[in-house]
This record gives C-alpha cells, sequence and structure tokens, in this order.
C-alpha cells in the first residue's frame, strides 16, 4: 500500500452526489455538444463523400452548425475550463496528499513495530516463566 493514494468513503459520496449544475449540464448542455458534434461530423462526412451535396446545400449545412454551436461552444468551453480548474486543484493537492499518507504510514508502521515488540516481549517472558500467571489484584489491596 506505499505510494498508493486512497479515497475514503467521504470522498466518495461527495463525488456522488450531484449539484443542480451538475444534473442541468448533464441533461441540458451535453446533449446539444454530442448534437453538434455528430452534425458537424455529417456534414465533412458528406462533403468528403458527396462533395455536390454539400455544395448545393452549403448555406443550410452553415446555418446548422452554426445554430447548434452558439450553444454548444460556449458550453463546451465552460466545461474545458472548469474541468481544467479541478484538475490543476488535484495536482496542487497532490504534495499534500503525499505527505499526509507519508506520514500516515510512518504512524502505522511505528505502530506496528511497537506492537511485534510488546508481542515478542511476551513470547520471551512466557517462555523464560511458563507457569507464571499475571493476575489483577483488587484496587483495594
Amino acid at each position: 500500500m506505499a505510494g498508493m493514494v486512497t479515497t475514503n468513503s467521504r470522498e466518495i459520496n461527495n463525488m456522488a452526489r450531484k449539484s443542480f449544475n451538475d444534473k442541468m449540464m448533464a441533461r441540458t448542455v451535453l446533449p446539444v455538444i454530442y448534437v453538434w458534434i455528430a452534425a458537424s461530423s455529417a456534414v465533412v462526412y458528406t462533403g468528403i463523400t458527396k462533395p455536390d451535396v454539400v455544395l448545393q446545400n452549403l448555406d443550410g449545412f452553415i446555418a446548422l452548425i452554426a445554430i447548434i454551436g452558439g450553444v454548444a461552444l460556449p458550453a463546451l468551453n465552460t466545461l474545458l475550463r472548469t474541468w481544467e480548474a479541478e484538475k490543476t486543484n488535484q495536482i496542487a493537492d497532490l504534495p499534500i496528499q503525499y505527505d499526509a499518507n507519508r506520514v500516515e504510514e510512518g504512524l502505522e508502521h511505528e505502530h506496528i513495530m511497537h506492537m511485534e515488540k510488546e508481542d515478542n516481549t511476551h513470547k520471551v517472558d512466557m517462555e523464560r516463566n511458563p507457569t507464571k500467571k499475571k493476575t489483577l489484584k483488587p484496587k483495594g489491596e
């Protein structure tokens, strides 16, 4: 587990919870972006395979791409800026996360070493004195 970045359940729950903006983006903007990409791709494909069809209806194709792109391009730009900011924050948090993981792993290693030492001491003590039983004395005595 050394060097591995872990995600706790609280982080997973926060990621699973979607805000109103996330839902709006998924239901309205993303479909528009997909339609725009599909329409643009269809025009390009048709222009390559049947150039005469595209040239005859060029104004209609341009209008179609422009109308859908009027909504899709700013939304796509916003999505890319948001994604870039999220990744920048994640990258900025990596050194802090690695430092915290290193400290936690160090403390865990120290605890394991202490427990093994105590266990070893107990085993050696029991081997030296097999009949010795530890009994708890009442507080009053």
